[in-house]
C-alpha cells in the first residue's frame, strides 16, 4: 500500500489510479516557468500533468514566460502547445480554457484569485503551503511532509496530499515486479542537481563522489547529470576531466527513468527528483538546495527512505565524501533505503491529478 502523509486518510492511499477518462479536446492550461533561477522543477512536473490529459483525450497549453529550448521541445513532443509571453495576465489564461494549472511562487495570489473568480477549475500545484489563500478547486502538494495543517484556514479546495500524488512523467510508471539486485559494492554513482543548479552545488557533490569512488574497489563509475539550464557545464566537464576516476557526464537527459534504473546509489537535491528515484528503488543521499526542499528532505529521511545531508549550503566536502563512502559499501542499507522509497509512490499519481480536474471539467459543463 502506498503510504499517505501521517494526517491524511488511509483510505486516500487506497484509491485506485484512473484507467480512462471522457475528455473530448477540452484545454489544460498550464501557467508555469523555467529558467536558471527558478529552476526546472515545475515546468517538469507539470509535464506529467500534460501527458496524463492529453491521454485521457484533452489539449494542454504551456503558457510561461520563461522556458528552455529543450524543455519546450518535450512538450511538443508530448503533443502540447508551448506559448511564451512576457506576462500572462489571468484573462489571458482563462481564454479557451476549460481548467487551469499553476505552479510557481512567482505566481502571484491576485492572479490565483482572479482565475478562480472565473469560473474555470483551478488546480495550485504548491510545496510550502507559504500562499495566504488558496482559491479554487484543487490543491496538489506531492511532498511527503505535506499535510492539511499547512492549509488550515488556507485552502476550501481539495487537498492532494503525499506521493501518492506525485507528478511523475510516464517513463516512471513504476514496474511492480522485484527490483534489480543491489551489488555488494557501489558501482554507478549518480550526482544530480536538478534541472539549473542555480547555486552550483554539482561541483559540491562531484568532488565528493569521486573522492568516494577513489576508495571504492572494481574501478566505480561517476555519473554527472548536468540539467538543461545549468550555466556551468563548461567548467564541470573541465573538473570532471580533471579528476583520477571515471566520470560519464551528461548533459540535458532525455530518458532520465533509464538513466536512474542503472544507479547504484545517487546523491541529489531533493527537489521533484526525489520521487522519480523513489519510484525506481533508487537509495539516495539528499540535500536541500532552498528552503522547499528541506521539509521533504527531512521526512523522507523520517521515513528511512533517504540519507539527508540537510541544507547543501552548509554541508562540508568531508562528511559528504564519507556518507557516499560508507552507503556504497553497505548493501543492506541500500537495500533497506530502496524498499522504503518505493513504498512511498507508484508513479502514477500524474493520472490521479489529471483525472481530478477532468472531473470538475466533466461536473461544470456536462459535456466532456
Amino acid at each position: 500500500m502506498i503510504r499517505p502523509p501521517d494526517d491524511t486518510p488511509l483510505d486516500a492511499a487506497n484509491e485506485a489510479a484512473p484507467t480512462s477518462a471522457t475528455l473530448k479536446g477540452e484545454r489544460l492550461v498550464i501557467r508555469a516557468d523555467a529558467d536558471g533561477r527558478i529552476g526546472m522543477g515545475h515546468v517538469m512536473r507539470c509535464l506529467a500533468i500534460a501527458q496524463s490529459w492529453i491521454a485521457f483525450g484533452g489539449q494542454v497549453r504551456l503558457a510561461c514566460t520563461a522556458v528552455p529550448p529543450a524543455i519546450a521541445e518535450r512538450y511538443h513532443d508530448a503533443g502540447a502547445e508551448v506559448v511564451l509571453h512576457d506576462r500572462w495576465p489571468p484573462e489571458d489564461l482563462v481564454d479557451d480554457a476549460a481548467a487551469i494549472v499553476v505552479d510557481g511562487m512567482q505566481i502571484p495570489d491576485t492572479d490565483l484569485a482572479a482565475i478562480a473568480a472565473s469560473g474555470i477549475p483551478l488546480a495550485t500545484i504548491d510545496d510550502m503551503g507559504h500562499r495566504d489563500r488558496y482559491p479554487g478547486a484543487l490543491v496538489v502538494n506531492q511532498n511527503l511532509h505535506a499535510s492539511v495543517g499547512l492549509y488550515a484556514g488556507k485552502a476550501k479546495a481539495r487537498l492532494c496530499l503525499g506521493p501518492f500524488w506525485g507528478l511523475l512523467r510516464h517513463e516512471f510508471r513504476r514496474d511492480l515486479a522485484a527490483p534489480r539486485p543491489m551489488p555488494d559494492i557501489a558501482g554507478h554513482l549518480l550526482v544530480l542537481m536538478g534541472g539549473a543548479d542555480p547555486m552550483g552545488y554539482s561541483a559540491l557533490a562531484l568532488e565528493a563522489a569521486a573522492r568516494a569512488a577513489e576508495t571504492l574497489s572494481g574501478d566505480p563509475e561517476v555519473i554527472l547529470v548536468v540539467g538543461a539550464a545549468n550555466p556551468a557545464i563548461d567548467a564541470l566537464e573541465r573538473r570532471a576531466a580533471g579528476l583520477p576516476v571515471r566520470i560519464d557526464l551528461r548533459h540535458d537527459v532525455r530518458d532520465m527513468a533509464a538513466l536512474l534504473s542503472t544507479a547504484d546509489l545517487a546523491v541529489s537535491a531533493a527537489g521533484s527528483t526525489v520521487l522519480e528515484m523513489a519510484t525506481l528503488g533508487v537509495p539516495m543521499i539528499i540535500g536541500a538546495q532552498n528552503e522547499s526542499e528541506i521539509g521533504p528532505a527531512a521526512a523522507l529521511a523520517r521515513r528511512a527512505a533517504a540519507i539527508d545531508v540537510g541544507p547543501l549550503e552548509s554541508v562540508e566536502l568531508t562528511l559528504l565524501t564519507d556518507t557516499i563512502s560508507a552507503l556504497a559499501v553497505d548493501a543492506d542499507r541500500r537495500r533497506g533505503l530502496a524498499a522504503n522509497a518505493r513504498s512511498l509512490v507508484d508513479g502514477l499519481g500524474a493520472d490521479r491529478v489529471a483525472a481530478a480536474i477532468a472531473t470538475l471539467v466533466v461536473s461544470q459543463d456536462g459535456s466532456a
